[in-house]
């Protein structure tokens, strides 16, 4: 008799998102897709989630703004130290936050951002290993407020 296969092996994703509505929108989103979607209001919650499920989680999706000490730039980087696998699409409305900070396997997308990219990424990110990047991506670089910095240079 073979082993049974696990109950559910659908990806798992990590929303990290303060703003209820928003992080209801995306979990939905995302289970309606087929994902699997663990919620955290905060990066420390995510964090203590990751210690406890990191070899579940496929992809977080964080905005960069949370509440706390730790925001989703610092988040980024301590899972690309901590759980290398784990792939990281971060996200913030404010011009301020820019994809300059991003460790080199993370992506960025400007808010409002569209489901479509959101799903697309997704997809793809929970089905390719983490390190498959040369550096930092920017979703929705066809929109006119979309950029990318790199260092101080604006491209």
């Amino acid at each position: 008799m073979s082993a049974a296969p696990p109950s559910d092996a659908r990806p798992v994703i990590l929303v990290v998102e303060d703003e209820p509505d928003e992080r209801y929108l995306a979990a939905e989103m995302l289970e309606e897709t087929g994902f699997r979607v663990i919620e955290a209001e905060t990066a420390e919650r995510a964090l203590a989630i990751l210690k406890d499920r990191g070899d579940e989680v496929s992809v977080v999706f964080s905005d960069v703004r949370t509440p706390g000490p730790i925001g989703g730039f610092e988040l980024a980087r301590i899972i690309g130290v901590t759980w290398p696998r784990v792939r990281v699409l971060l996200t913030s409305g404010d011009a301020g936050d820019q994809p300059s900070d991003l460790r080199m396997s993370a992506t960025f997308i400007p808010k409002p951002w569209r489901a479509d990219d959101i799903l697309a990424w997704v997809q793809e990110a929970a089905g390719r290993p983490a390190g498959t990047q040369d550096s930092p991506d920017v979703i929705g670089l066809g929109r006119p407020d979309a950029r990318i910095i790199v260092g101080e240079v604006e491209t």
